[in-house]
């Protein structure tokens, strides 16, 4: 989610019952946004969570993959070490679990937030 959607949802909830603006919403010129964007001393390019999250997943889905294609393989008679087929099946089971948990905390991270009174 980007800063300016989060924005705008700070700008939409912020609104009390009589309808007078208690916060303002994130503005361009605003030093989280500036952090969102880049390093303010270097000027790099920070890490953004998506782009974890996205890798997480993919990295997840591979060896979930390549656990799969051991057990297929093993399964059908190839001459594959059936050490290597466990080390990759509890690889994959640990990464699943990874994701899971993960999303867990997200999932009770917005619930908390949705709770938040105003």
């Amino acid at each position: 989610m980007s800063i300016e959607a989060i924005g705008a949802l700070g700008a939409a909830s912020s609104l009390s019952a009589s309808g007078a603006l208690q916060t303002a919403s994130l503005s361009a010129a605003s030093p989280l946004a500036e952090a969102a964007r880049g390093d303010a001393l270097s000027g790099a390019p920070r890490a953004d969570f998506m782009d974890a999250l996205g890798a997480g997943l993919s990295r997840a889905d591979g060896s979930l993959r390549h656990a799969d294609a051991q057990l297929r393989a093993l399964s059908a008679g190839q001459d594959v070490p059936i050490h290597d087929v466990m080390i990759a099946m509890e690889q994959a089971r640990l990464d699943l679990t990874l994701v899971v948990e993960v999303r867990n905390r997200l999932v009770e991270s917005y619930q908390e937030m949705m709770r938040m009174q105003l």
